[in-house]
């Protein structure tokens, strides 16, 4: 069947990549005729339902066959999570999953075949997006160096770090979050796994203020600047405000960039301790709740959330050393 044609480069392994220990360099060739492939995600869902509709009549009736089934995703991906557990999760993280889960809402569509699609679609360069047979079964590692590219309406798809033999071949989704690997694939990364980049984010609501979203590294504990900036806009007085408006140059201002042209730096020894004592008061908080939510979700013996809240406190806690090491006596 045409549509399941896929080889390798021969060749350019033979001649580059393979040699006694291991292999790099391409690993996968599919011809883009073999996929299924439309401008959205939303159209590829559509049409992937179509073609299961078609039973054996499809040509991707063989592919679509090897497919998970809604069943299995029910389990995995939280957006079909009971009651019982969504209240688990969102007791530790603030309610980041939920947030998501609404933001992503297509109810409107086949939920199997939007479930397939969020967990194993990949995008194809000036074609849209694509059910790729094969490519879909690798799985994740952030550590591994992937690129793709388009040859004569055939996706190759390489990696540049070197596998032993027997060794399992990964590649990288991108750099995601535990929070959408969570909500679009249905795992978790530990943040012990190599070169993984975590961040999560708290919500810092003011009275008669647009709540502002701070993200944590897990690398370092640093903090987003642009979150910074906009409480620093919040906390200042209307002198520092006078003061860093004067020192800006008025035709360089405009509503889109004042805030951040405005208070990218700080505006006063007071006022930084402030912001900072402030996003301290809201990590602490937030740190207890994903600590918490570990403790319970071990005792429910439900390991997916365990992880996910694990590594949110352990990022979250890197953000309050964050804020101690720039201000060692900081209250909050």
């Amino acid at each position: 069947l045409p549509y399941r044609f896929m080889k390798y480069d021969d060749n350019q392994l033979m001649n580059k990549n393979i040699d006694k220990d291991g292999i790099n360099g391409p690993i996968l060739r599919v011809p883009l005729h073999a996929c299924i492939i439309a401008d959205t995600p939303e159209e590829l869902s559509k049409r992937l339902a179509e073609q299961r509709a078609l039973g054996d009549k499809s040509k991707f009736a063989p592919y679509i066959d090897v497919l998970p089934d809604l069943e299995y995703y029910e389990g995995i991906l939280p957006r079909f999570w009971s009651d019982e557990r969504l209240d688990l999760v969102t007791e530790g993280d603030g309610g980041e999953v939920y947030r998501k889960i609404q933001e992503d809402d297509c109810s409107d569509l086949d939920p199997w075949a939007y479930a397939c699609v969020t967990s194993r679609a990949n995008y194809v360069q000036n074609h849209g997006f694509a059910m790729t047979p094969v490519l879909d079964m690798i799985n994740h590692d952030s550590a591994s160096l992937t690129s793709a590219a388009i040859l004569e309406e055939e996706l190759f798809l390489s990696v540049d770090n070197k596998f032993q033999n027997g060794e399992e071949v990964f590649i990288s989704y991108g750099e995601l979050t535990n929070l959408e690997t969570l909500c679009n694939y249905g795992f978790v990364s530990d943040l012990t796994q190599s070169n993984h980049c975590n961040s999560e984010s708290i919500i810092i609501r003011m009275m008669r203020k647009q709540p502002v979203k701070v993200i944590v590294s897990s690398i370092d504990g640093s903090l987003d600047l642009g979150s910074i900036a906009i409480l620093r806009s919040y906390l200042a007085t209307p002198a520092e405000i006078s003061a860093k408006e004067r020192e800006c140059d008025s035709e360089e201002k405009t509503m889109s960039t004042s805030v951040f042209s405005l208070f990218a730096s700080p505006i006063s020894e007071s006022n930084e301790e402030e912001v900072y004592s402030f996003i301290a008061s809201f990590i602490d908080e937030a740190l207890y709740d994903a600590r918490s939510g570990t403790i319970k979700a071990r005792e429910k013996n439900d390991n997916l959330v365990e992880i996910y809240l694990q590594a949110r406190a352990e990022t979250l806690a890197k953000g309050l050393e964050f804020v101690k090491a720039k201000f060692p006596h900081i209250e909050y």
